[in-house]
């Protein structure tokens, strides 16, 4: 009997510290949080202030190929005005220029305007399907070309055949630039034609109807005057020659 009652308050005092513990944890696990302030990991701020030094020093460098261009351009008027000959050649040049997108062009076209849903997602709803994704804009672009645009970029940026769009964490980057929404997709070309193919293709209906359950941005406008930059990328040939 006496062993009997010794184990009995063994038992009772584990299970009472084992009560008190898991009390504590609960404590621990549901304390309020809300007056605890967020510390930005130093590090990151570093790596935030040399970002946006990068892109001051990329914005400056893009502004000096704009003025150096602008410089190119007088001299090649001033030697097209001493020959025939040269004023040719200077015709021909700026043509390629305007093939290979190194010139701004303007005519009649297409915007097509993509943004983020101003809707804040539920916990049963799937975040993806509220914000615009890279590949919304690569399909796009891909559209425009397939229907006849002859010059495409997206906000700021001249769209060539080998410019990146990728995701790089919460942002897109298009040539290397950082884009933020809206993303404002601009194309040369006879508005008609793209207007009523992009309207009808698969894609367009599917972001479409993104639209009217998710509350995204997506529209499609024919214009009668819309202008497409020119492209700041020099594009360096490292392994392509020229054929003999």
């Amino acid at each position: 009997m006496i062993t009997r009652g010794r184990n009995g308050g063994v038992f009772l005092a584990a299970l009472f510290v084992m009560v008190v513990g898991f009390g504590y944890l609960l404590a621990v696990q549901f304390e309020p949080t809300a007056n605890k302030a967020y510390v930005v990991p130093a590090q990151n701020v570093e790596l935030v202030e040399i970002m946006k030094g990068l892109e001051n020093e990329n914005n400056a460098a893009a502004q000096q190929i704009v003025d150096l261009r602008g410089q190119l351009a007088e001299l090649e008027s001033k030697g097209a005005a001493t020959s025939d000959e040269v004023r040719v050649l200077t015709q021909q040049l700026g043509e390629l220029r305007g093939k290979a997108g190194l010139a701004e062009a303007t005519g009649p076209g297409v915007v097509v305007t993509l943004s983020d849903s101003s809707r804040t997602p539920t916990l049963s709803d799937d975040p993806n399907y509220f914000v615009i994704h890279d590949g919304y804009l690569r399909s796009i672009v891909n559209l425009m070309r397939r229907y006849g645009a002859t010059a495409i970029a997206v906000n700021d940026q001249r769209v060539l055949g080998n410019s990146p769009i990728v995701c790089a964490g919460p942002i897109i980057l298009v040539n290397s630039s950082r884009m933020s929404p809206p993303y404002v997709i601009t194309a040369l070309g006879n508005p008609e034609m793209l207007a009523d193919s992009i309207s009808q293709d698969v894609f367009f209906r599917v972001l479409e109807m993104y639209r009217d359950q998710f509350e995204i941005t997506c529209s499609l406008e024919k214009k009668t005057s819309v202008t497409v930059p020119a492209s700041l990328d020099n594009a360096a040939f490292k392994y392509a020659v020229s054929a003999k």
